[in-house]
């Protein structure tokens, strides 16, 4: 082989190297797609057969509130819940970089939205209100929101693995649901609705997100893609259990909207006459129990 053909030969191969690198760079690549049935398309891209699908159940969840929930903010979330629907599918059906981040930028809108919420409920329970009680929920709620989207990104531009960034995501939004939830187990354990119809709907959508999280552990720690982990596609139910809890979290917002209007229609004595929640909550878990002595 001549020198001339060798280099040729040398120049495809590096061509080829490149657009290799450049398809892969331009996917978001963990192991979501564990287990599903992967077609490839144009330009790299690959359809993940049944995440994308079994994306909609969020559409099905959000348009179940439109119809049923009674307050315009869960209304608004019902409408979020669509297009995290909408987005989803539009990242698993194409597995691409762009797409992620469409993805997950309605699912950091509804979780301000809870976020926005359960600092209404602490502020209405210890009395605070107003111009500048308002300002500073949605302040708290929107910077949250944004710096959840904004650091996966930076994170992408800087280098690291795309697990790390999943993770990374997950904790962020999963702060922001956890903070609504306690406030929520709080406000009603406080009103005793824990035994009704609130309480269920609370607990249900604890449950789902921890099944659905034992779901999709594989999405971000490395290596767990293995064994019969390749011939089911558990990420599609980790779609279905948190669609659920999705769901269930938009009816708590409801109920949760409407106690805190009522907190708020309280005498303002009885409001800054008494110990705000986190107080309460406070010296329930310092102050020694009679029954412990």
């Amino acid at each position: 082989m001549t020198d001339v053909s060798i280099a040729a030969c040398a120049a495809q191969t590096n061509v080829a190297a490149k657009l290799v690198v450049a398809e892969q760079a331009s996917l978001f690549i963990n192991d979501d797609e564990c287990g599903d049935w992967v077609l490839p398309l144009a330009g790299g891209l690959r359809f993940q057969s049944v995440n994308a699908m079994s994306a909609l159940c969020f559409v099905v969840a959000g348009l179940q509130l439109l119809i049923k929930a009674e307050t315009p903010i869960a209304r608004a979330y019902g409408l979020m819940m669509c297009c995290v629907g909408l987005g989803s599918f539009s990242f698993h059906a194409t597995s691409s970089l762009s797409a992620f981040l469409i993805d997950i930028v309605p699912m950091a809108v509804t979780a301000s939205l809870m976020l926005f919420k359960a600092i209404h409920a602490v502020q209405a329970d210890a009395g605070h209100g107003g111009v500048g009680a308002e300002s500073t929920r949605w302040f708290i709620s929107m910077g949250c929101g944004v710096f959840a989207v904004y650091t996966p990104w930076v994170m992408i531009v800087s280098g690291f693995s795309h697990f790390t960034v999943w993770g990374v995501w997950a904790l962020l939004f999963g702060s922001m649901g956890t903070v609504f939830g306690v406030v929520s187990l709080a406000i009603f354990f406080q009103e005793d609705l824990m035994r009704g119809k609130p309480g269920f709907n609370l607990s249900l959508a604890i449950a789902a997100v921890l099944l659905g999280l034992g779901c999709t552990i594989h999405s971000f720690v490395p290596g767990m893609c293995v064994g019969w982990r390749t011939v089911v596609p558990l990420h599609a139910c980790w779609h279905f259990f948190s669609a659920i809890t999705a769901n269930r979290c938009g009816h708590t917002l409801d109920t949760l909207t409407k106690l805190i209007e009522a907190i708020e229609l309280e005498p303002k004595k009885k409001l800054w006459s008494s110990d705000s929640l986190l107080v309460r909550l406070l010296k329930r878990d310092s102050m020694p129990s009679q029954f412990s002595m």
